[in-house]
């Protein structure tokens, strides 16, 4: 479970500096891994951002549990199920999940604001470097993809 929630909350987060304003980006960074026991792990996570700032995080987890046995996929599910109540107690993040046919989904959607990140770091479902209270895009990118993510979209638009 620790390596789970090393890897889903995997983000190491820089403080930034950027103003307010600027075009709106979003970015979509992916990583797939085979966990102990041969669970298939793909986590994808898209940063929507003003400027340099990011306002929201999507991250989307799928765990494909086809190769474990039964036992072992309950034990799976309840610990993520844990991490999912963990993400739904806290104001300001949505957490769903599924689990059909031996493929356990996770989405969780939080809105980027001081207290949601310090509540969220203070149960270590979200790794923040300097204490930050706002979350640098760029830093984000570089930071992932030196995590082993890929950078799989890269949009951007003028406001």
């Amino acid at each position: 479970m620790k390596k789970f929630i090393s890897c889903v909350v995997f983000i190491v987060m820089m403080m930034s500096l950027a103003a307010c304003g600027g075009k709106e980006q979003s970015a979509a960074y992916t990583m797939e891994a085979e966990l102990e026991g041969g669970v298939v792990m793909t986590d994808t996570l898209t940063l929507d951002a003003r400027g340099d700032r990011v306002q929201q995080i999507t991250e989307e987890v799928k765990l494909d549990m086809t190769g474990v046995n039964e036992e072992r996929r309950t034990e799976l599910v309840a610990q993520y199920d844990a991490i999912a109540e963990r993400y739904q107690a806290v104001d300001g993040v949505e957490c769903t999940v599924d689990n059909t046919d031996g493929v356990y989904s996770m989405t969780v959607v939080i809105d980027v604001k001081d207290d949601v990140i310090s509540q969220l770091s203070e149960q270590n479902l979200l790794t923040i470097n300097g204490g930050a209270s706002e979350i640098s895009l760029e830093k984000s990118g570089t930071s992932l993809v030196e995590s082993g993510y890929t950078l799989v979209e890269d949009q951007s638009s003028e406001t």
